[in-house]
């Protein structure tokens, strides 16, 4: 779960928003909405899930397990191998090149967005 006070910070909300609905926001459907985002053909174009980029900012910047939890759960709908630029930029932080490459031997989906990223 990605706290909803998180999700209120990253796109320039009060944490006790109104704008939001209630509760946490559930990893798969985050990362549901963050692979359809990443599939927008065209970047210039807003999209309803345009918010996605932004929570995926913060949480590699302020919560990077958080952050690899979410792109692993994105891996089973990234058809495209979108993946590949947010887990190389989370892979730019101190130490999470290795654990990102050690996390790869046992998962062959993470394994196809490195080698698509490389």
């Amino acid at each position: 779960m990605i706290p909803r006070a998180t999700v209120a910070r990253a796109i320039g909300l009060p944490e006790d928003t109104d704008a939001l609905p209630p509760g946490d926001l559930p990893l798969d459907r985050f990362a549901a909405r963050y692979v359809a985002y990443l599939a927008t053909e065209e970047p210039q174009t807003e999209t309803p899930d345009a918010w996605t980029g932004a929570v995926m900012d913060a949480l590699i910047a302020e919560d990077p397990e958080l952050a690899f939890a979410a792109l692993r759960a994105g891996l089973p709908l990234d058809e495209g191998g979108r993946l590949a630029d947010p887990l190389s930029e989370l892979g730019a932080r101190p130490g999470w090149a290795a654990r990102i490459e050690a996390a790869a031997e046992d998962d062959p989906a993470l394994a196809a967005r490195l080698d698509t990223g490389g």
